[in-house]
């Protein structure tokens, strides 16, 4: 079994930080950031804590808000150990809301940004019936034994409800600072998001839009991790020509 592994594709350095969705891994953006390197960029894929393992319930074992928040700050801190002293962060999905807290409290931060990323209270049930649906899909792709699939879904439903709480409580405190962020901020939404209200992203446009430079674009027909659909690479082109204004 050959489990996604975090990226680092060297180019100048001027350096982007993708960071991936809930319950994902860094193959969600790997695409993205092969296309954001050949424009020069150095890119970072860094994985949440938790994530990208052979059982979903490390999600829950291993991570949490807290810790992935961790994870961005280390991301962050390696770029610049390595001589990145101009960085732009960008997540798709939950990825989004710490690059949206990195912009708001982290130096060497030039600009970021969200894709598919919800900054306001939403209605989580569609994530965590998606959740529940992919994991015991891929428990059963395993060849795990009735018994023991029964007890992890058990497990799995305490905790991805549990967890999506933890996560929105989290986000209030990251909301209530929007108004700090003076970094040119760029905002991907697909209308066909399946999982979260397809407002959120003009939402948060709407709301940034008198203290900075915001970057909006919409996606017809894209589904909520649209970096690994065919309107992916209209987002690279869209996030590069965005970066270019920047660096």
């Amino acid at each position: 079994m050959t489990l996604p592994q975090p990226f680092n594709f060297k180019g100048g350095n001027s350096a982007v930080i993708l960071l991936h969705t809930f319950a994902g891994s860094p193959m969600d953006v790997q695409i993205l950031g092969r296309n954001v390197q050949r424009a020069g960029y150095t890119v970072v894929g860094p994985a949440f804590s938790g994530h990208a393992t052979a059982d979903p319930a490390n999600i829950f074992l291993q991570g949490n808000p807290t810790q992935w928040w961790a994870d961005t700050q280390l991301a962050v801190n390696q770029l610049k150990a390595a001589g990145h002293d101009q960085i732009a962060i960008f997540g798709e999905s939950l990825g989004g809301l710490f690059a949206i807290k990195a912009m708001e409290e982290l130096p060497n931060i030039v600009a970021g940004g969200t894709i598919s990323t919800p900054l306001f209270p939403i209605d989580t049930s569609r994530v965590a019936d998606r959740f529940l649906q992919d994991a015991r899909a891929w428990y059963e792709k395993i060849g795990t034994p009735s018994e023991t699939l029964t007890s992890k879904m058990a497990f799995l439903t305490e905790q991805i409800h549990l967890t999506l709480r933890a996560i929105g409580d989290y986000t209030v405190p990251i909301h209530d600072k929007l108004n700090v962020i003076k970094q040119p901020t760029f905002i991907a939404q697909p209308d066909a998001d399946e999982l979260i209200y397809r407002t959120v992203g003009p939402r948060l446009a709407e709301t940034l839009q008198d203290q900075t430079m915001v970057s909006y674009h919409h996606y017809p027909d894209a589904p909520h991790v649209m970096t690994y659909s065919p309107q992916g690479r209209v987002l690279a082109d869209d996030l590069v020509a965005f970066l270019k204004t920047v660096f």
